[in-house]
Order: structure tokens, then sequence, then C-alpha cells
């Protein structure tokens, strides 16, 4: 077994574990409301968001850096598009999905869209929208746009992007040296471009 493959089943291992706890979590405030209809307090809303923003965390994580066999079923591309937009919105983010409608997304086009949405979200800053572009079909492409002040992307993460010899990345930004192989798996080629404040990251057919 390669060295790629032992890393993604320990990552899907962690995040099914941590994920029936957090799960709990949520359950347990969905119940404290049913019960106490109206009586929701700010800490239980503060406790709600962030138990809800944990539990889609783990699930995009899982469908980025799990093992590659670890979703072999078709996700839906409402889920893809709410897990996403459960992570990242804020206050000063925008996140929007054309195309939501359609058939279930492949097992690999999901693994890259999950990498090219955390890859959109890190190259993003702290404020503007991000934009999820799926395709009508399962397959590709599939885009994610990106544009606010300080969107750009790092000479490192365009030279991990292309696969480029160098040092490897930290952990906040590995997505973007997962994302060649992941493209490969897929029968996608990546493209990067850029303008002033808008990056696009594609995934076109080769």
């Amino acid at each position: 077994m390669q060295q790629t493959e032992l890393s993604g089943i320990v990552c899907a291992r962690i995040c099914h574990d941590l994920g029936s706890p957090i799960g709990a979590l949520v359950n347990g405030v969905d119940l404290i409301r049913e019960i106490c209809p109206g009586d929701a307090t700010e800490e239980l809303e503060i406790l709600e968001r962030s138990a809800r923003r944990a539990a889609a965390l783990l699930r995009l994580h899982r469908l980025a850096f799990g093992a590659a066999g670890d979703a072999q079923a078709k996700l839906a591309r409402g889920e893809l598009w709410a897990l996403a937009a459960e992570v990242f919105t804020r206050p000063r983010v925008e996140i929007a999905c054309s195309a939501p409608e359609g058939p279930a997304l492949d097992a690999a086009v999901v693994r890259l869209a999950a990498l090219l949405v955390l890859a959109g979200r890190a190259m993003l800053g702290m404020s503007g929208t991000l934009r999820l572009v799926l395709s009508s079909s399962d397959a590709l492409p599939v885009a994610v746009l990106v544009a606010g002040p300080k969107a750009a992307a790092s000479p490192d993460q365009r030279r991990w992007l292309r696969a480029g010899p160098g040092p490897g990345p930290d952990a906040p930004e590995v997505e973007f040296a997962l994302i060649p192989a992941a493209a490969e798996a897929a029968g996608a080629r990546v493209e990067l471009t850029e303008a002033e404040g808008q990056v696009a990251l594609r995934a076109l057919p080769p």
C-alpha cells in the first residue's frame, strides 16, 4: 500500500470517529429546541453554529482527503454545495453555486471539487465571494471562482498546482499539492487564471 493511500485511510478514520460525537452534539441541540421551543439562548445558538460547522467540515475534509475508495457512491450536488456553504459562509464571505440541479456527481469529481473549494477559500483572503460552478452532467468541467480585494494565488500555490519541484506545503495549504493527482484520477486537467482581485481554478476535460 502506498503512503498516500495509507494517509487517506487515516484521514477517513479520524473523520469517522469524530463524526459520531459531533453528530450527537448536533442532535442534542435539535432535541433541546424541540423540547423548549422559543427558549433558545445566545449560548445555544453559538453551540449550534459551531457543531453544524464542525460536522460539515469533517464531511468536506473526508471527501477531499479521505482514501480514494472512501466515497464510491455518487454524491448529490446539493449536498456538496450545502457543505461548502455551511463551512465557509461568513459575514464577509459569500458562497454561491451555479448549476445546483442535475445528476449526482461521480466520486472522483466530488473529491476534486472538494479540493478545489478548499483551495479557492485559501486564495480568497478575508472577504469576497466564492462560486462553485458545476457541469450539468455528473462529470467535468468543475470550477471555483473567487473574487475579493486580496484574492490571489501565491507563487508556491501555483507551483503545487503544477506539481512542480520544491518544498511541499504546510497543513493549511495541503489541498494544493493533492489537486494534481485528484485531477488525474478524474481525467481532468487543472487550469488557473488570474486577474486583479479574481482567481479562477478550473478542472477541464483533457
